[in-house]
């Protein structure tokens, strides 16, 4: 099976993708998606020991954890200015 014209691996007839495949579908970055997996945020199979496979329903669960943020920006810092000697 030609996997560029699927978009993905057919395997029990569930569509696989790999990181690269599964962040240009999603429109992020492959690390994004490497990190969204460590933190538990995202959703994934693991095939084997190492190898790890994104179904549509994976990248769909993506969407469905995140929830509007809360600024976590810290405010800038006022630069100090230096007192002149008297």
């Amino acid at each position: 099976m030609n996997r560029r014209s699927t978009g993905g691996r057919q395997m029990e007839g569930l569509v696989f993708y790999t990181y690269c495949e599964a962040a240009k579908k999603l429109g992020v970055s492959e690390s994004a998606i490497r990190k969204w997996v460590a933190n538990g945020i995202m959703r994934h199979h693991k095939l084997g020991g190492r190898l790890v496979r994104f179904t549509d329903e994976d990248l769909l669960s993506a969407f469905r954890v995140v929830e509007p943020m809360q600024s976590t920006a810290t405010p800038p810092r006022r630069q100090r200015t230096r007192r002149r000697p008297s």
